[in-house]
């Protein structure tokens, strides 16, 4: 009577080791799987170093307005883009195989705004042809998508940022008006300072406000001249609208 939990205990061993043994396989099935989730970072280095490895991006045409694709010139790489729509799933893989000679060569890896429909697509490009399909994991804009990794982990050539946000920073001046830095290819640097008030008048009995704007601007590369005024333009505005 004694022995009973014995066999138990064996039973439960024998259970758990079965458990074991059908995860081990999952993440065996998963990790040759030819369509699964990759990190951004994975992605990246998979696109660097394999050679049929290709970009797929898949989000509409507001949001690579808003956002545009990575720039993989600096490995000799094009994104191709192809806009995803579960109501047509057919004419998307159509347009996509016109974009890829040898798709059963190619290595895509699919990049979404998230990861909502990534893995959708890896799935339909893998049995309509393709090699092996990767869906990446965060996407554009998800936790560790491209845009939250790229400060750190990839090279500034393929960093992306939205349209509105630009590369533009803006500071007050001290007159109150905005000092506004941009930087163009050569790492010249041009300043502009907006000076701005408004006053009121009268106009053939009318109220009007009058707006008066002073700009000066800087354009170039730093100069060695000893008379930095002579290099600042100013142009005086004034607008003037019945209140």
């Amino acid at each position: 009577m004694f022995t009973l939990p014995c066999f138990a205990s064996e039973s439960l061993a024998s259970s758990t080791e079965q458990v074991s043994d059908k995860i081990n396989l999952e993440a065996v099935l998963e990790y040759f799987r030819k369509y699964k989730f990759i990190s951004a970072i994975d992605a990246f280095r998979k696109l660097r170093d394999d050679p049929n490895a290709q970009l797929l991006d898949i989000r509409d045409e507001k949001s690579l307005k808003y956002i545009n694709s990575p720039n993989l010139k600096i490995i000799n790489k094009d994104v191709v883009q192809v806009q995803f729509s579960e109501d047509d799933e057919g004419e998307f893989v159509k347009k996509v195989l016109e974009n890829f000679e040898d798709a059963a060569n190619t290595n895509v890896c699919i990049l979404d705004n998230f990861d909502g429909n990534a893995m959708k697509v890896a799935e339909l490009l893998f049995k309509n042809g393709f090699n092996a399909a990767y869906a990446i994991k965060g996407g554009v804009r998800g936790k560790n998508g491209w845009m939250e990794i790229q400060e750190t982990l990839l090279p500034p050539p393929v960093h992306i940022y939205s349209k509105k946000k630009g590369k533009t920073s803006q500071e007050l001046g001290t007159n109150g008006g905005v000092l506004q830095s941009n930087e163009d290819d050569n790492n010249a640097i041009s300043f502009e300072s907006v000076d701005i008030r408004e006053s009121q008048g009268i106009d053939n009995g009318r109220v009007t406000k009058s707006t008066k704007s002073e700009l000066g601007i800087k354009n170039g590369s730093r100069s060695s001249s000893p008379y930095p005024n002579k290099e600042l333009g100013f142009v005086s505005l004034e607008l003037a609208w019945p209140i």
